[in-house]
């Protein structure tokens, strides 16, 4: 099985227009594709079943994170992303042989799921259209915690993912309310200023406003931002936050998170739209991925992995005149193509790395 590092190379030395050429044309030949309703691999990887959701109880995978040898599965069962209906979710754990070891029900439609690196326990995100809660799982003692509530949120609707970052923790601040020119003038992103045990209750302050300037990561030109959909976030191994604008098709970097942050965008080739993005932290491990709308949780194997090197979830194209597949690819932090390994997917949304060695060479 060879290694991916040749992908890697190739998104750098081919030009824009013929990446652009390349996305495009996959997109397109998509629909057909998704016919035969099985995943396509590109040659180099292996995929496999790693955990299906049980009917009733389990439906709707999304967020995963991994703590030592378990991963976790939020389930979100299909509820309103406002909570609106009664909604409850299954936070699952998993052995890495996708055994189920525990299962957690919250209230709410989950959507963030992250482990604290400072305690080591479990972050679970309900509600990103509005109405957001947040339950912590202790896997030491199997305890979940009464949710955590918000205040009135300052752009109008939830929060979906969180990072941590030098002892720091920030939200995504999904679903913004629109003023009348169709401006994001909330935060794009908050940052937790107080926790209180006592009554459950969380404060933020504003980070990321959702309507600014920033430099253009191919080009260094700078252009206004409305980001107008806010959704997954992930911590770069350089430390810097990374925001997918979803519905907008592009990525933003946060480099700095003082007064005057420091803001670069990736507009993604093809206008690809993507969910979560990770990054390989060894050269051996598994990517996993949630196709949420089958009810699968797939594996997907290599001999070698690029350590530090982006994927990313693709539920589609933004401009597509008939639906295209979803897919998974390595995504070019320097040009913003997402070339596949794994298409025909159907709707892949949340994504972790599991690593199976130290290396430290």
């Amino acid at each position: 099985m060879p290694s991916i590092q040749p992908v890697c190379a190739l998104s750098r030395v081919v030009s824009r227009a013929a990446l652009a050429f390349t996305v495009l044309c996959f997109a397109a030949g998509g629909a057909d594709a998704q016919s035969s309703a099985k995943p396509v691999v590109t040659p180099g990887f292996s995929l496999s079943v790693f955990a299906t959701g049980s009917g009733g109880l389990f439906n709707a995978p999304d967020s995963l994170a991994v703590l030592d040898d378990h991963v976790w599965v939020g389930y979100a069962n299909l509820g309103a992303p406002d909570g609106s209906n009664g909604a409850r979710s299954e936070i699952v754990e998993y052995s890495l042989d996708g055994n189920i070891v525990k299962s957690y029900e919250v209230a709410g439609h989950n959507d963030g799921l992250k482990v604290n690196p400072y305690t080591r326990e479990i972050w679970a995100m309900q509600n990103e259209d509005a109405n957001p809660n947040l339950v912590i799982i202790n896997p030491a003692t199997g305890q979940a915690s009464a949710p955590y509530s918000f205040g009135k949120t300052l752009h109008g609707g939830g929060y979906d993912d969180i990072v941590f970052k030098d002892g720091q923790t920030y939200f995504s601040a999904s679903n913004p309310t629109l003023n009348g020119s169709g401006q994001n003038t909330g935060p794009a992103i908050v940052r937790v200023v107080h926790v209180d045990a006592n009554t459950h209750t969380i404060n933020v302050t504003p980070v990321l406003r959702g309507s600014l300037d920033a430099s253009n990561i191919p080009f260094g030109t700078v252009a206004h931002l409305n980001l107008i959909d806010p959704d997954s976030m992930t911590l770069t191994p350089s430390g810097d936050v990374l925001l997918d604008d979803q519905a907008d098709g592009q990525l933003v970097l946060l480099r700095s998170s003082g007064d005057e942050p420091r803001v670069q965008y990736l507009p993604l080739l093809g206008q690809v739209l993507v969910d979560d993005t990770v990054f390989a932290t060894a050269r051996r491990g598994f990517l996993l991925v949630a196709d949420t709308k089958t009810n699968t949780i797939y594996k997907i194997s290599a001999n070698v992995w690029p350590r530090g090197a982006a994927f990313s979830a693709s539920t589609g194209v933004a401009t597509a005149a008939s639906p295209v597949p979803g897919y998974v690819g390595q995504l070019d932090l320097h040009s913003g193509a997402l070339l596949p390994l794994v298409t025909n997917l159907v709707s892949p949304h949340g994504m972790a790395f599991v690593a199976q060695e130290d290396e430290q060479q």
